[in-house]
């Protein structure tokens, strides 16, 4: 669509600032007005005769008014009048928009470790930009993002702040992101190549999630914009005590004039999530009624004393032992984070079942794993991606976790509306139930994209790709039954055949419990099948063999 007259441009406008019901600065403005008009190529300012559009914007003070009319990013208001008040219905029948897809005017959470993926692989391999054929051939073929190859248009859009256009068919990484990468330390981060070889399995494990994202997040603060830095220094140095991340946004356009959704353009779901990665300018404290964000410059005192009870504390878990999988106080001992989600569960809309019903702990207590014990298991998956790991399900409660799935069918089947909530809440890594192939299951949220969830199921360790209206919050009832999978690293075994290791998946095998890491959460273990004859465990036999290599650190 191209603009031919200056009525319909003006028509637009309008209609943007109506649709937004916020006051935008003139580049957010003329960013959606772009988006509108299907790109800066389709919408030719220079046929009506301005050379920018902030020229052409001052000159419609009956549509626009300008804080600032000597300042090229002032912040943009809107004229009052009948035909903004009518908009809707004028929009709807004197503007033709060109056909798009379903999703092409939503906007996309990229999550901020993979921006930075997307930043390392630019940085190292393409440091002079790359076509837009090359980058959908080349780049989103890797695992990593393969999730947006459907989407290509709508990614780039919503990484305008990583790339920039050179030309209508080239891109490269924004030169202010280059030379801030250039003054940080990167030796421990992933290579492109290491990105390139991150699996989908690898990235979507829990287990893995911490590694991968240390491996893959650069530091926020030397790659966030300037002004964006400046604003929030301000506003936390300006506001006396604290600030929590339901004011922020009101608090923002207030002092700003314009909307804060920089933590949802870095990857973000929560205003929260994007401050606790800026410990340069705030700090983020979670108490049961609220998430507070102070300004470090003004709240030092907390971050010593803070340190200081992790150094207690650790010094107390050093001088005990305990097991792997210590048990939950459940209706004791609230997750830092459980009174936050009751408070906003208190005034959802759409609940109707009492919060004393529902479980808001993030997980269900886990079965406890000690060294010389035996289990019988049921191989649900494996993993060679780093380490050599299996994911094992607990035969011995086979019977009452088989209940659990048909007590589950038969209540959410009455009462799932009753147990629907507000899905902006959902809360990564927290556990909720789903439905899936006619059945209800107990899963922990890893990741919300793209409009749906991903889940990892606690019973069986599967993964999951869950649309919103398919969660539901978990009845109390259904969390006394302790999670029946667990993942652990096979003793003894620096790396083996994967087509080998797949061999065993499905099988009942006994495993014996090794060693165990409270710190990573893992187990050690030896396995063999249930009806073999031998004593000998197969971490043995497949050393001997050569099919799998010895780790040499282990005794």
């Amino acid at each position: 669509m191209s603009c031919p007259n200056l009525s319909e441009l003006k028509l637009v406008v309008r209609s943007v600032l109506v649709a937004c019901q916020n006051s935008l600065t003139v580049e957010e403005l003329w960013k959606k007005i772009t988006y509108i008009f299907g790109g800066p190529q389709k919408l030719q300012i220079q046929i009506i005769g301005y050379n920018t559009h902030f020229d052409f914007l001052k000159t419609i003070p009956d549509v626009v008014q300008l804080d600032d009319p000597e300042d090229p990013n002032s912040i943009v208001n809107l004229i009052s009048s009948k035909l903004s008040r009518h908009m809707e219905l004028l929009v709807s029948t004197n503007i033709i928009r060109p056909p798009k897809n379903k999703n092409h005017l939503q906007e996309l959470l990229i999550p901020y470790r993979t921006q930075c993926a997307f930043i390392r692989i630019f940085y190292e391999l393409y440091p002079e930009g790359l076509s837009i054929n090359d980058f959908e051939s080349d780049i989103l073929c890797i695992p990593i993002f393969q999730s947006y190859i459907n989407c290509v248009d709508k990614l780039l859009f919503n990484l305008d702040h990583l790339f920039i256009r050179k030309g209508r068919e080239m891109i490269s990484l924004q030169p202010k992101i280059i030379n801030s990468l250039k003054e940080v330390e990167i030796e421990d981060k992933f290579t492109a190549m290491d990105i390139c070889n991150i699996d989908e399995y690898s990235l979507e494990n829990k287990n893995n999630d911490q590694q991968i994202s240390n491996g893959l997040e650069y530091p926020l603060f030397n790659i966030l914009e300037e002004s964006i830095k400046t604003n929030i220094e301000q506003l936390l140095n300006e506001v006396p005590g604290w600030i929590s991340d339901g004011q922020m946004c009101n608090l923002y356009i207030e002092k700003f004039g314009s909307a804060f959704t920089h933590y949802s353009r870095w990857g973000f779901t929560r205003i929260s999530q994007m401050f606790s990665k800026l410990p340069e300018l705030c700090c983020v404290h979670f108490s049961n009624n609220d998430v507070k964000i102070f300004s470090s410059k003004n709240h030092t005192c907390d971050i010593h004393k803070k340190s200081d009870l992790l150094k207690s504390k650790n010094e107390n878990m050093e001088s005990r032992i305990i097991s792997i999988f210590a048990k939950n106080k459940h209706n004791k001992e609230s997750c830092e984070n459980n009174g936050v989600l009751e408070k906003f569960l208190k005034n959802d809309p759409f609940l109707e079942t009492p919060l004393s019903d529902c479980f808001l702990d993030r997980e269900i207590q886990n079965f406890e794993l000690e060294i010389n014990n035996s289990f019988n298991v049921n191989v649900c998956g494996v993993d060679t991606s780093i380490i050599p790991t299996i994911i094992c399900q607990f035969i011995d409660q086979y019977h009452e976790f088989q209940k659990l799935l048909v007590d589950m069918k038969n209540f959410y089947f009455i009462n799932d509306s009753k147990l629907l909530f507000d899905q902006n809440i959902i809360m990564v890594n927290h556990t909720y139930a789903y439905f899936l192939d006619d059945f209800w299951f107990r899963g922990i949220v890893t990741d919300i994209n793209l409009g749906v969830i991903k889940m990892i199921n606690i019973d069986n360790g599967s993964m999951h790709t869950i649309p919103f209206e398919d969660i539901r919050l978990l009845h109390v009832r259904f969390a006394q039954l302790p999670v029946q999978s667990f993942i652990c690293k096979l003793h003894g075994i620096d790396s083996i055949a994967e087509d080998e290791l797949l061999k065993i998946i499905d099988k009942k095998c006994s495993i014996y419990v090794v060693s165990t890491d409270q710190r990573n959460k893992s187990a050690s273990v030896k396995i063999k099948f249930m009806d073999s004859v031998s004593d000998k465990y197969l971490n043995d036999e497949w050393i001997e063999s050569g099919i799998a290599l010895p780790d040499s650190d282990e005794e």
